[in-house]
């Protein structure tokens, strides 16, 4: 193998290893809620808020109570 080969094939390498560590590596945190009417989005049931006014962080719907969602 050549240089050119090697550098190549150590950079795919590292390519390939910082992608599944920025999508697989991080560690999901999930915040306990408070007493009181939760709030859910229709179509990503996991985003939830407290607030009534919230919209969805990944779609921009309105949340509606969580007990309004039919499962």
């Amino acid at each position: 193998m050549d240089t050119t080969q090697i550098l190549v094939t150590v950079a795919g390498a590292a390519l390939i290893a910082g992608n599944l560590w920025f999508f697989f590596g991080k560690k999901a945190t999930i915040k306990p809620v408070a007493k009181g009417a939760l709030y859910a989005c229709p179509m990503h049931p996991w985003i939830t808020s407290n607030d009534p006014t919230a919209d969805c962080s990944i779609c921009g719907m309105k949340l509606v109570r969580s007990d309004e969602i039919s499962t």
